[in-house]
């Protein structure tokens, strides 16, 4: 249950804190005092959308706090350890703020959360049933789910299983599609994809080959430079070609030697000469083996890279795009080779899932038309205390039609039938039910589903609108049949319903500043009388109010 709520500098109000209490909790005040902000700063706590409009003038942020308790009783234990909540003493400290440039720092018990998970967690604490919440009732869309939430429990299973089954079913009809295809256009397929697997299988392409030949390629061209120098350092003392320099040094080198037999002192330079060619002989000996012999061209290596290059391109943009792409078209290739015997299977399996969904689905309306008759009824009962004692009320079933037979739900589609008068024909609500006995017939349902639904605060924002005298009377006793299984918040602006409040909290508006403050203020016994006067003569003052409102407050206990 909600333990306290605590807002800061949210439109109008300053600053309000109130502690509500277990069971009906009811807040009334004049219009415009800001009752209704309580139940948006609430939404807030729950995700709505709150724009930087409700930061209060020349403030910097608006803020948001509750606290809740018991909260493992409501919550999935495997949604709080999917957000990493770290919950102590079962209980949960919900924190927003937003600032003035409209963004949201959302807070649960301490730890920093997307708005998200505020809307997860939130759904399973609060629901607030408003005036626009009531013409949902007018939406057969929303009566299966309704129907549903009455069976609790005893539906999830067979409504589990059939949606299991539905899965399956989806995923063999998804199969089907691939197969059922033009018979030429499968042939066509056929050879491109034969012709695109080829080309690809034909590159016998390796993983990080782009690499390896991108490196190649740059020592190729290196090597193809080094190389042309080295040819003209060698051919320059190369001794083969008789022009050569080494051929005309080694022809010096032999007159040395003639010199050096005629005369002594040409010896020396004879010698020395000698040693100089020893030496660009060896020099040549060296840079010989310098030379980078190439078993591939750079040409062939280009062209290599190229092809790589372009078959990625062509399947996938990267060498592990095409590798997929390969994978894909192998198995695409081997569904339409196959594609008869497939198909003829698939067809088999589907006409089998349909039967065993049909039986699923059987058992599903089976139970929801038992449970609609026993609703049916009780909400008839229910309404009878709420001052409708001639309704009427049908769960009316129909099948979906054949083109979109099943739903994750089945093939049921339910609307509720109404009519408040004896002796008149059934319709759909939206046709018979007024705004006032629709707020009723909600309030029947949820009175009925008070058993089964685990949310532990319902909050109702003026649904007593368009009921008056016995029928406030039968709400007021509906709220606090609710409150016997939940925390019941009620707004609103009749003294019959406020008189059958556990906890009474009173909306002011302080106009004695500069500024408007909304304060929220609990009504002790005395101050329950005086509002409960109020609201029903609009003179709190007046003596015959004030004892029908004491009298009514007595008679409420």
């Amino acid at each position: 249950m909600l333990v306290s709520l605590t807002i800061q500098d949210f439109a109008i109000v300053e600053h309000a804190s109130f502690t509500p209490g277990a069971g009906l909790n009811i807040l009334t005040g004049e219009t415009g005092a800001g009752k209704s902000l309580i139940i948006d700063a609430i939404g807030a706590l729950l995700g709505h959308r709150i724009g930087r409009e409700y930061v209060r003038k020349d403030c910097d942020k608006a803020i948001i706090e509750a606290v809740f308790d018991d909260v493992s009783s409501v919550i999935p234990s495997e949604i709080i350890s999917e957000y990493g909540i770290e919950v102590e003493e079962d209980t949960l400290i919900l924190l927003r703020e937003i600032s003035k440039d409209g963004r949201s720092l959302v807070r649960v018990n301490g730890r920093t959360m997307p708005v998200s998970v505020l809307k997860s967690i939130g759904s399973f604490l609060v629901d607030i049933h408003g005036q626009h919440d009531q013409q949902t009732i007018f939406d057969p869309s929303t009566h299966l789910s309704m129907l549903d939430a009455y069976l609790g429990e005893e539906i999830k299973p067979h409504l589990q299983a059939f949606q299991d089954k539905l899965e399956e079913y989806r995923a063999v009809l998804t199969e089907r599609k691939q197969y059922e295809t033009d018979p030429q256009k499968s042939l066509q397929m056929q050879d491109l994809l034969r012709y695109q697997i080829k080309e690809i299988e034909d590159g016998n392409f390796k993983e990080g080959e782009e690499e390896m030949l991108s490196e190649k390629l740059r020592l190729l061209k290196t090597a193809e430079k080094r190389n042309l120098h080295l040819s003209y350092v060698l051919d320059a003392i190369s001794g083969e070609e008789s022009d050569s320099p080494m051929s005309a040094l080694q022809n010096a080198a032999a007159h040395l030697d003639e010199l050096s037999s005629m005369d002594e002192k040409f010896k020396a330079p004879a010698e020395q000469f000698h040693s100089i060619l020893l030496d660009l002989e060896g020099m040549h000996t060296d840079l010989r083996k310098e030379e980078i012999s190439q078993e591939e061209s750079y040409d062939e290596v280009e062209a290599r890279l190229e092809k790589l290059r372009n078959c990625m391109a062509k399947y996938g943009g990267t060498f592990e795009g095409m590798q997929s792409f390969l994978d894909e078209a192998k198995k695409k290739l081997d569904l339409l080779s196959h594609g008869d015997a497939r198909l003829k299977k698939l067809n088999a399996e589907r006409v089998r899932i349909e039967q065993e969904l049909l039986v699923l689905a059987d058992r599903l309306h089976a139970i929801r038309e038992k449970a609609g008759e026993k609703l049916s009824s009780q909400i008839v009962e229910e309404l009878s205390g709420l001052e409708i004692p001639h309704a009427s009320f049908q769960v009316c079933f129909t099948k979906r039609p054949k083109e979109r037979f099943f739903s994750r739900n089945g093939y049921d589609e339910v609307e509720f039938l109404f009519t408040a008068n004896k002796g008149e024909d059934l319709k759909p609500l939206a046709k018979t039910a007024s705004g006032g006995e629709a707020a009723r017939i909600m309030l029947a349902i949820k009175t009925i589903l008070a058993r089964a639904d685990k949310t532990s605060v319902l909050i109702f924002d003026e649904v007593d609108a368009g009921i008056s005298g016995e029928a406030a009377k039968a709400v007021s006793l509906a709220m606090k049949k609710l409150a016997k299984y939940h925390q019941v918040f009620c707004v609103t602006h009749m003294g019959q319903i406020a008189a059958a409040a556990q906890a009474h909290f009173f909306i002011s508006k302080d106009q004695s500043g500069e500024r408007t403050k909304t304060r929220v203020q609990k009504l002790d016994e005395e101050g329950r009388i005086t509002e409960v006067a109020r609201l029903l003569s609009g003179n709190s003052g007046d003596a015959m109010s004030r004892v029908l409102a004491k009298n009514l407050i007595e008679e409420r206990r």
